[in-house]
């Protein structure tokens, strides 16, 4: 039994992603894109009305954590590469 939540599905990703192929493919699936903006020269592909929304800022926000701590494994934990071999671990 299943039932329709109504859930709104959105997905973060870095500036890289900031093209019109990649925005368009997820609004035509109903997934909201919270992707950082690349003005570095153009415009973003990320419409206006998302990048002004609140969950769209909050995203941002929360992503910026993410990055921190990422940062730190980088520069005090002293892990350049994260090398995956397997399902089950990181070694």
């Amino acid at each position: 039994m299943t039932e329709d939540l109504n859930v709104e599905v959105t997905v973060g990703a870095d500036k890289g992603y900031d093209a019109q192929e990649f925005i368009q493919a997820c609004l035509e699936m109903k997934v909201t894109p919270h992707v950082a903006q690349n003005t570095s020269g153009r415009r973003s592909a990320v419409p206006d009305a998302i990048a002004r929304s609140e969950g769209y800022a909050i995203s941002q926000q929360k992503r910026k954590l993410i990055e921190q701590g990422f940062g730190w494994v980088k520069t005090v934990g002293r892990m350049r590469q994260v090398m995956v071999r397997g399902l089950k671990r990181g070694d």
